[in-house]
């Protein structure tokens, strides 16, 4: 099952990527000539107009191949000399497509049509991924923590608080520091969690807004077993939120995914974690199982939405043969300084080449940490 939902996700993904460059490539009037889901050989294909749409037997990427990416000279019709070097005959309707993408193809476009194809992709996985949170917050009425205000819901019956805190209440400080939501009151108890004093005699000052005016207590601690803390022992009241709030907290919490993801390829591109710490195709269904064994679909929501920024981020690093490669031999264009296309094709073709490499590895070690666990 992990499977299925590993393709399903990665499919998903893929499509959405490569949807964003197919329209702006029509809407831009360049000939597409495929627009591919998956790789390998073709499973089901249909032609509709210039266009044939594919889907493809490994579900490991996918493409849209637009017409006059690299300009080609036009070989002669009917001639005997007729592309020589590639010991290749053209026929007349290949000459007339070759002739189109080097009269309306993607090189003939201005830099900001370009622009706009190539970043596209990336931009319909950040999209997907915010509406992604949306949905799930909707769904879910989860807030995370750090967008939470810390007002209680309710108090715990074997709470030490319990007569102290009140339902309603709106923790504004804790032990000296300033608490404005959820995650400020949890990190203030782990702090105290991980000091060396008698936490269970300890008591803590607290302050907390009630009705309107600012109540200050003491209080303790109470000891929970099954995660083995102290913590006070209440439960934060969910809100209801507006269309407007859940738009503001989903683009908040794309851009804690977003930082997190970025750390994470920092960290790798630094050295401070290893390659073989990367998970492939191979091993991601495991960790889709894992998710999904642990929280259901809500969980597969959220490894879409981590996958979404992931590959869009990915898709944006500065290498030849991904987006960010081809928009930073393109940005100078802008200033009117015009690069080598034949030589920017080679370096595209030298990235494919490291970045099959790289996927290999990976898959690699995917199946070894099959094997050893």
């Amino acid at each position: 099952m992990s499977i299925i939902f590993t393709v399903i996700i990665l499919g998903m993904i893929i499509f959405v990527h490569e949807l964003g460059h197919f329209l702006t490539a029509k809407y831009y009037r360049m000939p597409v000539a495929e627009f591919a889901i998956g790789m390998g050989p073709k499973l089901i294909s249909k032609k509709v107009g210039e266009t044939v749409y594919s889907i493809r037997i490994l579900p490991l990427g996918g493409f849209v191949n637009i017409g006059g990416m690299q300009y080609e000279e036009v070989p002669e019709e009917n001639s005997d000399e007729q592309n020589r070097d590639n010991n290749k005959k053209f026929t007349e309707e290949e000459i007339e497509v070759i002739k189109k993408n080097n009269r309306k193809g993607f090189l003939t476009k201005p830099p900001i049509a370009r622009f706009t194809v190539l970043i596209a992709g990336v931009v319909m996985n950040f999209a997907t991924a915010l509406i992604g949170i949306f949905i799930m917050m909707s769904v879910t009425e989860y807030i995370p923590m750090k967008y939470a205000d810390a007002v209680i819901e309710s108090v715990s019956s074997d709470s030490k608080v319990q007569g102290i805190l009140s339902p309603g209440d709106s923790i504004t400080e804790f032990n000296g520091e300033k608490i404005k939501n959820w995650s400020d009151l949890t990190g203030q108890i782990a702090l105290v969690n991980s000091s060396k004093n008698d936490i269970a005699r300890e008591e803590f000052v607290i302050k907390v807004l009630r009705n309107g005016k600012e109540v200050e207590n003491r209080v303790m601690l109470t000891y929970n077993k099954e995660i083995k803390s102290y913590i006070l022992g209440i439960v934060v009241k969910r809100e209801k939120m507006s269309f407007f709030k859940k738009t503001e907290i989903s683009i908040k919490t794309f851009g804690d995914y977003f930082k997190m993801t970025f750390d994470g390829l920092k960290m790798l591109v630094t050295g401070k974690v290893s390659a073989k710490e990367m998970t492939g195709p191979v091993g991601l269904p495991k960790l889709i199982g894992e998710a999904y064994e642990t929280a259901g679909y809500i969980a597969l929501l959220n490894v879409f939405i981590l996958l979404s920024i992931n590959i869009g981020l990915m898709n944006l690093l500065p290498v030849p043969a991904l987006d960010g490669g081809r928009l930073l031999f393109l940005i100078p264009e802008f200033l009117g300084i015009k690069i080598n296309k034949k030589i920017e094709e080679r370096l595209h073709l030298v990235g494919m080449a490291l970045l099959l490499i790289l996927m290999i590895f990976i898959m690699f070690n995917d199946v070894v940490k099959y094997i050893v666990k």
